[in-house]
């Protein structure tokens, strides 16, 4: 499948936005920053690796450079600038964490200085918590852009939008939650998987009617999506009710399936292209 590369970007991106929009909201009212921290520093791990696969899309990897030629008229361009500006601003607010603390960063000299000023402007973790949600609204919004085309009837639906945003909430509430923050993360996961099995059938109707044969080809994709989100659904709701014994090893494996049926629904979507002639 030539759309591979595009299909783990795509879904890493939502995955590490997701993480880090969860993160953004839960400064305003987590005590426990350190945690905050951790997550966003695996968060930027996953953007790299999407940023990685997404380079063999183009054949070869340093042909990647050529997007940003294209920023401002190309979708595709606007959406790879945007990812990296966003693992921009979290790595950065990374940095900023880490030197803000008193035992941390001495031997760096100038540099750790230079965070301590910045880190005495007034409300900077409100700003950067701001600017990193917007971020990742704006980015998810990027990928709708590149895939909404009017020339593509099955891609340029509401569905599409559906698609993205839910893949965000569900992908970043599942790791989330795997990694601590139970309350946010399940709530958030939970409404996007009912909003994703809400749209199946109705989704699944409208891509019968524009493409009758090449949907009713990707019926197993289909099953394969509902059937693993429903099963990471029980799981990470049965572990949330064991509040004195929550397992990691469910919210795990929750959170594998969470991943593979995200899988499963975008390479649905990517095998359901057409052009109507």
């Amino acid at each position: 499948m030539h759309e591979l590369p595009l299909v783990f970007f795509t879904v890493f991106g939502q995955l590490a936005a997701g993480m880090v929009l969860i993160t953004a909201l839960c400064t305003f009212c987590y005590p426990q920053r350190s945690q905050l921290e951790k997550i966003n520093w695996i968060a930027l791990v996953v953007m790299a690796i999407g940023m990685f696969l997404a380079s063999f899309h183009l054949g070869k990897p340093l042909r990647a450079l050529n997007v940003i030629f294209g920023i401002g008229r190309s979708p595709m361009s606007n959406e790879i600038f945007t990812f990296g500006l966003l693992f921009g601003v979290t790595f950065a607010a990374q940095l900023l964490a880490y030197f803000n603390q008193p035992n941390q960063g001495a031997r760096f000299g100038w540099i750790k200085r230079l965070a301590i000023k910045i880190n005495q402007i007034p409300h900077l973790s409100v700003i950067i918590s701001i600017t990193l949600i917007l971020l990742t609204l704006f980015f998810v919004w990027t990928i709708v852009l590149t895939y909404m085309l009017p020339t593509v009837k099955t891609w340029d639906t509401p569905f599409t939008i559906i698609e993205m945003y839910s893949a965000m909430f569900i992908l970043g509430g599942a790791a989330t939650a795997m990694l601590g923050l139970y309350r946010i993360g399940t709530w958030l996961f939970l409404i996007g998987a009912a909003v994703t099995l809400i749209v199946r059938i109705p989704y699944f109707n409208l891509m019968r009617s524009l493409a009758p044969e090449l949907a009713n080809a990707q019926c197993g994709w289909v099953v394969a999506q509902s059937l693993l989100l429903i099963l990471a659904t029980i799981l990470i709701i049965f572990n949330g009710c064991c509040r004195q014994k929550r397992s990691t090893s469910l919210y795990l494996i929750a959170f594998f399936c969470t991943l593979v049926s995200t899988l499963c629904g975008r390479i649905l979507f990517y095998n359901l292209w057409i052009i109507p002639m």
